[in-house]
């Protein structure tokens, strides 16, 4: 409960500026340690604040070099004409080094690398699917935040008082 309550709060930064007029209250958090009150105080804190989405689409470092990295431009430049290339090897070895007629050789290859990409694009597809890491799941995740965080924040604090205890008697 208070986990996913104070990851939801988590989720948003306080930015200057816009004057979305949240009322400043003060609250006293002294002997209670939980962060869940802290992020509301600060949401809380100033007079002309707005609520932004944080996002995680931050530069992550990809432990791959830039060349494997598909997410990158070299990368993407690297699959494609490893892409490109790779059946002309195969056709060349086939050909010449195995002596197969070039027709056939050729339909072959055609086939085998349409099937070859057909499922390792499906096989991606799938995987995003499985972990959400679509754009309709993140936009999804990103407005239910932003619904938690407007609601939060039209709360009393006497209202904010009586959730965070009623989490505390949930979590033990």
């Amino acid at each position: 409960g208070f986990a996913l309550l104070a990851a939801y709060t988590s989720a948003f930064t306080v930015a200057p500026s816009v004057n979305l007029s949240v009322s400043s209250r003060t609250t006293s958090t002294a002997g209670n340690p939980l962060k869940f009150t802290s992020s509301i105080n600060s949401l809380k804190s100033s007079e002309s604040t707005s609520l932004r989405m944080s996002t995680n689409d931050e530069k992550t470092e990809s432990k791959l070099p830039m060349l494997l990295d598909p997410g990158t431009k070299g990368g993407a430049i690297f699959l494609s004409l490893v892409l490109f290339i790779v059946p002309i090897i195969g056709y060349e070895i086939a050909t010449i080094g195995f002596g197969l007629d070039g027709i056939d050789v050729g339909r072959w290859i055609g086939v085998g690398f349409t099937f070859f990409t057909t499922v390792l694009w499906v096989g991606t597809y799938i995987f995003r699917v499985a972990t959400k890491d679509m754009t309709y799941a993140k936009q999804l995740k990103d407005y239910e935040n932003a619904v938690i965080a407007k609601r939060l924040e039209e709360l009393d604090e006497d209202e904010i008082q009586a959730l965070v205890e009623d989490i505390e008697r949930d979590d033990f």
